[in-house]
């Protein structure tokens, strides 16, 4: 039993088969079907959703990126300036203690000295 065209039209429209009306209406050279088959319009819809919903969301991620990675540079630049500042305070507080020390030896040189000389004069003045 040979199978004609018309017979294989009568099937597709008895099965609704979609496979079958594309195998119909292709070329008699072309190869095998590799589209992938849509029941109806409302997949190509969702996956438009899909592709949008996918673009907002790696909006968001890049968004959500760049402010971790602005935060994170104002925290490192807040800790350099705080970090500076405690080495200027620690600096001028060294600066400070060595004037006060140089300061008191000064002052107990200077006390010695006249210790020294109101003890000569004491002794001048006895003998």
């Amino acid at each position: 039993m040979h199978i004609t065209p018309e017979k294989i039209k009568e099937a597709a429209e008895a099965l609704e088969c979609t496979e079958l009306k594309s195998f119909m209406f292709q070329e008699p050279t072309a190869g095998p079907l590799t589209r992938k088959r849509r029941s109806s319009r409302s997949t190509g819809r969702s996956s438009r959703r899909s592709t949008r919903g996918t673009r907002r969301s790696s909006r968001g991620t890049r968004r959500s990126t760049r402010r971790s990675t602005r935060r994170s540079r104002r925290s490192t630049r807040r800790t350099r300036r705080s970090t500076r500042r405690s080495r200027r305070s620690t600096r001028r507080s060294r600066r400070s203690t060595r004037r006060t020390r140089r300061s008191t030896r000064r002052s107990r040189r200077s006390t010695r000295r006249t210790r020294r000389s109101t003890r000569r004069t004491r002794r001048s003045r006895r003998s």
